[in-house]
């Protein structure tokens, strides 16, 4: 291994960023420039890539940047011999790390200006181990959830929401690193840093949040060139892998015992990792021998877990999980094509400035399946208390999987939001939101979508009796009565309401200048997903100089919105642009 020279000076410094390297080419530099130009002085923290044996340019380019900036005494390109995967030279930056606190950032992201500065700030005020900054994602989807509050002491021991960052792009106290002896598993290992940080979570009830300011920009290239593990992944070796997360519940130094709890944790891998491998758009993507594939190695997973497992699993992956275990692959696609085509369609009912500068929106959607005008409303059959999913008849004929199609729960437990949407930044930000679900018979529904669904609605008047009974009979079996109506097939609407005040939306700061797209998300039995509400933005100006009043607002439909506005430095007043 040949190494750059450490500074001469070997006094402790407040962090170390560690990152592994390999064939990232020019997008490198996007990420070094990103910490050379870091608020905390380049005095107090040091950066260390550890090259994995790059065969391009990538370590000609970070030295030429590095002499470019004068920045030798702050960052340093170690060269490694290839070992395939970023846990070896994570390990060996984190050996050659003089920080306090250690960070781990990959070749192709970056971290904002005050990134350094806010986490180890937080860290020093509240004594954790982990410090988790609010991240933005670039063509993929960072967590939400967890920077909705602060958090100064999260225990995943006692509280599951930290299942939403098992990435490794945190802020780490070094001596915690050497006092559990955390390492990353070295060679192909997928999920390597899932196994590195579900430990270090379970190690310690020390860990904090920086909810209020975007630090780390997760980006997924197009091309997949840029990251070893955007590779095609192999179905055996990646459940192995699950399996290899899954362990860490039973060492002796985290073992988590048996019950609810542990059922949560076992769900973040068996469900999002291995069942939804084989569901919906993401099975029907692979060929038809991969997809074999994908299904014999969940199949197995499957039929070693105990059935408890299955109990904190969302309800769609209920019914994948008995199909899993049924072993039949023609049922598992069939069932794969009816997710695929679940949605949710936003409407606004109504949008209006307020004359304080607040905007509110009031809007609904429906889950629906299909797309443009042949998307129909999802049908559910009340039976008594049950909500029972309308599955394709052959799905349904799997005694397991019709018995894991109530909906019931799920419908109490949805989970729906606005959002706003940081157009240039990436940002996501969950809004406060009234809502309720309201149950609509399907007849009701077709009728309230409009002339194109009249042909429904005659069909019913003129043979109720016979439509319905051709819609039950596709129903799933156990509760099919003869004596029911067409009352008794429903759809979902979530009807929301919501108000953005530009000046406070970013926990009580203005929102950052750019354009944020106003969304609306539904979640409901594990379909989750998040739309924008077209023609609906909030445009923020960048601050002018002494700016102090407020613009006036530009566009369409201008509100008269005005708030604060977060620079790199400081927050200043702006005013705000709106169109609705």
């Amino acid at each position: 291994m040949h190494t750059a020279e450490p500074p001469a000076h070997q006094e402790p410094l407040k962090v170390s960023i560690v990152v592994p390297t390999y064939n990232t080419g020019k997008t490198v530099l996007t990420g070094l420039r990103s910490f050379l130009a870091q608020t905390m002085p380049r005095s107090e923290f040091e950066v260390i890539y550890v090259d994995d044996e790059s065969s391009d340019d990538t370590v000609a380019l970070l030295e030429d940047e590095i002499s470019r900036q004068g920045a030798e005494a702050t960052a340093r390109v170690i060269r490694a011999e290839h070992s395939g995967w970023p846990g070896r030279p994570r390990n060996t930056g984190t050996d050659l790390a003089r920080g306090e606190f250690v960070h781990y950032v990959d070749d192709d992201d970056y971290l904002a200006p005050e990134a350094l500065e806010r986490l180890y700030a937080r860290a020093r005020e509240t004594g954790a181990d982990i410090v988790i900054g609010r991240m933005a994602g670039h063509g993929r989807r960072a967590p939400r959830a967890l920077f909705e509050k602060p958090m100064t002491s999260c225990d995943l021991r006692t509280d599951p929401a930290l299942l939403a960052s098992m990435t490794v792009h945190k802020l780490f106290r070094r001596a915690f690193l050497r006092e559990h002896r955390l390492r990353f598993p070295e060679g192909r290992v997928r999920l390597e840093d899932h196994m590195f940080t579900l430990r270090a979570f379970l190690l310690t009830d020390r860990v904090a949040t920086v909810h209020d300011y975007t630090c780390y920009h997760w980006v997924r290239h197009t091309d997949g060139r840029h990251n070893v593990s955007y590779r095609t992944i192999e179905p055996g070796p990646y459940v192995e892998s699950i399996r290899r997360v899954l362990a860490v519940l039973d060492a002796p130094d985290t073992c988590v015992p048996p019950g609810r709890h542990r059922n949560r944790l076992v769900a973040k891998w068996y469900g999002k990792k291995a069942l939804d491998r084989i569901a919906g758009k993401r099975l029907l993507d692979q060929p038809a021998e991969r997809r074999a594939e994908w299904i014999e190695a969940v199949g197995a997973l499957a039929a070693e877990l105990p059935p408890e497992a299955d109990t904190s699993l969302p309800t769609r992956l209920r019914i994948v999980a008995a199909l899993a275990r049924h072993g039949d692959h023609a049922l598992l696609e069939e069932q794969a094509r009816f997710e695929a085509g679940i949605a949710h369609r936003p409407r606004v009912e109504s949008a209006w400035w307020r004359e304080d500068g607040r905007l509110t929106v009031r809007c609904s959607a429906l889950l629906v399946r299909g797309k443009g005008r042949k998307a129909a409303p999802l049908a559910f059959l009340r039976d008594g208390e049950r909500r029972v999913l309308r599955l394709p008849p052959r799905v349904a004929a799997v005694q397991e999987a019709a018995a894991r199609a109530d909906f019931a729960k799920a419908v109490r437990r949805s989970n729906v939001r606005g959002q706003l949407r940081h157009r240039e930044g990436g940002t996501v930000l969950n809004l406060p939101t009234t809502w309720r679900v309201v149950e609509v018979p399907v007849e009701e529904e077709h009728e309230r979508r409009g002339a194109s669904r009249r042909l429904w609605a005659r069909a019913l008047r003129e043979r109720p009796a016979a439509l319905f009974a051709k819609l039950a009979a596709r129903l799933p079996g156990p509760g099919r009565r003869p004596d029911r109506t067409p009352q008794d097939l429903c759809t979902l609407r979530f009807e929301a309401e919501f108000t953005v005040d530009p000046a406070t939306a970013d926990h009580g700061h203005g929102l950052e200048a750019g354009t944020w797209d106003v969304r609306f998300q539904v979640g409901c039995g594990g379909w989750r997903s998040s739309r924008p509400l077209p023609g609906h933005t909030i445009d923020v100006p960048e601050p002018t100089g002494e700016q102090s009043g407020h613009s006036e607002p530009t566009g369409e439909h201008a509100g008269h919105a005005a708030g604060q506005v977060p620079s790199p430095r400081r927050r200043q007043e702006a005013g705000t642009a709106a169109r609705t």
